[in-house]
């Protein structure tokens, strides 16, 4: 199901910690500054790890897709050559 999720996966020694985004269909396990999935002592820690770095994912600044469309239509007024015909029905009083 598309949709935001935390939880934990017992192990061997403790608990991971995952979260699930919108746009993913996996768990991504909470890991350190070298890539290694983070070991919690217990279910509780993990899970409120997994909370914290949800929190922080959905605080990070997102693209909005309406708004990089609509920077790519100005760009391309700007730039992209007209079509040598797409006035030539004016141009005779005719609206094609």
């Amino acid at each position: 199901m598309n949709e935001f999720q935390i939880g934990t996966e017992a192990v061997a020694g403790g608990h991971l910690g995952w979260i699930r985004k919108v746009h993913r269909a996996t768990n991504e396990v909470l890991r350190d500054h070298r890539g290694e999935p983070i070991v919690f002592s217990t279910e509780d820690a993990a899970k409120a790890a997994a909370g914290v770095a949800m929190v922080a994912y959905l605080n990070t600044p997102m693209l909005r897709d309406g708004a990089r469309v609509e920077a790519i239509s100005k760009a391309e007024a700007l730039f992209k050559p007209r079509h040598p015909f797409a006035d030539a029905g004016a141009v005779n009083g005719k609206i094609a």
